[in-house]
């Protein structure tokens, strides 16, 4: 099988071409889509019936997948898949107010994923089932331009520091009220520290950096948080930015290790948006 990755209008991201539901997953397809994923940071497969079992099986290729907070939100037979849904299990669309629409406004942040875990994810996948008529696109930044084009004051400014990351503090940061998460929760992700430039394998760098930071380590509160405003606003300019417009069908597969990405509004508590996600466990600590 020849995979094909044709770039995609920003020059950031790419789309699978030569890949389906019967494919089965051997090693130089896996390796195909590593060394895509690793060239293009985001892959976009269309139109392709994903069952979720298939979904996990994807996700399995890259590596082992992660089992995500919040068990409510758990596949029932897959827990592996986290669904990311607006959609109560009554079939009724949530209300603006409720924990589980809180949780997704509070993905409207720019984050990447896991980063409070101390070795943080690989990657991630999210495949569409239902899909708003309008609203609900994701965007993805690219974080190895982003810090090329750092503007030469922040860059040194953030040269060698570290960023503390913390489920706990961005999930209490939602844009709403959340039950708080219990002590045992809580003990199960403590906060980490991760360099705010991550090296990698191949000697590139890039920042590493979102909602999930409290703030810098060693710095003043309000001083390191200025900061780190001033750097997002730099770091998610519209040269740097690949926006999704979702339809159904459609998987998406980022690096969570040099993009950032954000849900984009949508009317959350009138429009249907149903999507399943699973996460690839990272294997190395950021460096």
């Amino acid at each position: 099988m020849n995979l094909e990755f044709e770039k995609l209008e920003t020059d950031f991201g790419a789309r699978i071409h030569g890949i389906n539901q019967s494919d089965y997953l051997d090693e130089q397809l896996v390796q195909a889509l590593t060394v895509g994923l690793d060239e293009h940071g985001v892959l976009l497969m269309r139109g392709e019936e994903i069952s979720p079992g298939r979904l996990v099986e994807l996700g399995r290729a890259f590596g082992e997948l992660e089992i995500l907070p919040e068990p409510e939100k758990r596949h029932p037979d897959h827990p592996e898949i986290f669904d990311l849904t607006n959609v109560r299990s009554d079939g009724e669309v949530v209300d603006y107010e409720e924990p589980q629409a809180v949780f997704l406004r509070g993905t409207e942040r720019w984050h990447t994923d896991s980063s409070f875990r101390e070795i943080p994810c690989l990657c991630t996948m999210l495949y569409a089932l239902e899909v708003p008529d309008s609203g609900g696109e994701t965007q993805f930044a690219n974080m190895f331009s982003a810090l090329q084009q750092l503007p030469a004051d922040l860059r040194a400014a953030i040269d060698g520091k570290r960023l503390v990351h913390s489920y706990v503090y961005s999930r209490a940061n939602n844009p709403g009220h959340m039950e708080p998460m219990s002590l045992e929760e809580q003990k199960k992700y403590p906060p980490v520290s991760h360099p705010w430039i991550r090296t990698h394998a191949d000697g590139r760098e890039s920042l590493y950096m979102g909602g999930h930071v409290s703030h810098v380590e060693g710095m003043d509160l309000d001083e390191g948080r200025k900061l780190i405003d001033d750097v997002l606003t730099a770091a998610t300019r519209n040269q740097f930015i690949y926006e999704h417009h979702w339809a159904a069908n459609d998987l998406v597969i980022w690096d969570n290790r040099s993009t950032l990405h954000r849900l984009r509004p949508y009317e959350i508590s009138a429009r249907r948006r149903v999507m399943r996600r699973v996460t690839v466990a990272g294997f190395d600590r950021v460096r």
